[in-house]
Parts: structure tokens; C-alpha cells; sequence
């Protein structure tokens, strides 16, 4: 189990286990979840980058000595990618995206819902994935789950070894990642949470793109989405 130790303004800081670390960071017009995750080693991942993060994540960074290496994208959409660039530049970490999301942030200003009242930096990833693909950061292995649905190249991250996932925007505490963007597709995406994401254990811990966490169990008992 996992406890919440302590938590300031938008910033929750929660102990899994004694060898591994998350800290939420809720930034962004959306309340978009960022997570910083680090184990013992001081060596940390970003899983998402909503706007205006960056001086979260680095006041975190800074006061716990973190080295961070990766930088996880979920998925395309701007309010999860906005800082990525930004907190690149800070930390000297790769960016990880589904190459099937690449297009989305070299003309992120294209592909935006509405106007926005400022422009996003475009930007290449360091690493383009296709799923499945196991990468160490310190002594944590960070797993991709391709699961379209949500965008075509929506991606979550399991850690193994911890039973947590973080689901960006394809699994919600009850609901599930919105299906009418363009590149939305709500039967890929049934598809994908029950294919892919709901074959692990029932005690797995689900970090979503927006909102509280929740559980496998949880999901399957209490997701109206899923028992359709």
C-alpha cells in the first residue's frame, strides 16, 4: 500500500515504498498531472509535462538531488506536453513519445481544440516508441504500454516491479480518456484498457492524466465505461 505522507499547495508527495518515490505536480489550465519518479539512486523520471510546471518539477528536483534521465510523454496533447521542451533543456533528460504522436508536437500550435492565447514550442523527441519497449531509470523499469484509443499513439508507463501504471489519458479514477479529438477512437480504446491494462493485478495502482488515483480493482468493480 502506499500512503500520503505530506501535501503542499499543488503538490502531493506520496511513498510507495521505501525504494521509490512519486511526486504529483497539478499544473495547467486542464489540472494536468505531471510525476516526478525517483528511487533510491537519486536517479528520476518526468511522466508528463503540463504547462507551467517546469519550476515545480525543479524546485523538487534541486531539493531532493535528483538526476533525471527520462522524460515519459503519455500522449501528444498539448496540456500534457507544453514544459517538455522547457524541462529538456533543464535537466538534459531524453523525451520518450509514441512515434505515432510525433506529429502532434513538431506543429503543436496546428493541432490545438481551439486558439490559444500563446504558442507552444515545437519540438523532436529524443526516442520515438512503438510499445513494449523497457527502459531502466536507476533501479526502476519503466515498461510502455502502447494503448491507442485516446490519441493513436497513447502510451502508458508501468513500473513492474511496483505495480503502478501511469495511465495518462486512457484510464480515469471511473471514467475514461475522452474519444471525440481527432485521432479518437472509443472502441480502440475499450480495447486497449481491457487488452493491456487491466490484465495486471487487481492491488496495480493507476496515476491518471487528471485526478486522483485509483486501482485495477477499482476499475473493474466501479467504471461504468468498462462494463459496457
Amino acid at each position: 500500500m502506499f500512503v500520503i505522507l505530506q501535501k503542499l499547495d499543488n503538490f502531493a508527495y506520496r511513498n510507495y515504498n521505501e525504494n521509490m518515490k512519486i511526486d504529483i505536480i497539478t499544473s495547467g489550465p486542464f489540472d494536468t498531472n505531471g510525476y516526478l519518479v525517483s528511487d533510491e539512486t537519486n536517479e528520476a523520471a518526468i511522466i508528463d509535462a503540463p504547462l507551467e510546471s517546469t519550476h515545480i518539477f525543479m524546485k523538487h528536483i534541486r531539493n531532493k538531488h535528483l538526476k533525471v534521465t527520462a522524460i515519459f510523454l503519455t500522449h501528444s496533447h498539448w496540456d500534457h506536453t507544453a514544459d517538455a521542451p522547457e524541462l529538456r533543456r533543464q535537466t538534459g533528460a531524453k523525451i520518450y513519445l509514441h512515434s505515432d504522436d510525433k506529429y502532434r508536437v513538431l506543429e503543436p500550435n496546428k493541432f490545438t481544440i481551439f486558439r490559444l492565447p500563446f504558442n507552444l514550442e515545437e519540438f523532436t523527441p529524443d526516442v520515438e516508441l512503438s510499445g513494449n519497449e523497457e527502459i531502466k531509470v536507476g533501479n526502476m523499469l519503466f515498461k510502455a504500454i502502447h494503448t491507442p484509443g485516446h490519441t493513436e499513439g497513447g502510451v502508458c508507463y508501468s513500473v513492474e516491479n511496483q505495480k503502478v501504471i501511469f495511465s495518462g489519458d486512457t484510464l480515469f479514477d471511473g471514467s475514461i480518456g475522452r474519444c471525440d479529438l481527432p485521432g479518437g477512437s472509443l472502441d480502440t480504446l475499450l480495447s486497449s484498457i481491457h487488452q493491456k491494462l487491466l490484465v495486471y493485478s487487481d492491488d496495480t495502482i493507476i496515476y491518471p492524466g487528471h485526478g486522483d488515483s485509483t486501482t485495477i480493482r477499482n476499475e473493474k468493480d466501479n467504471n461504468p465505461y468498462l462494463n459496457i
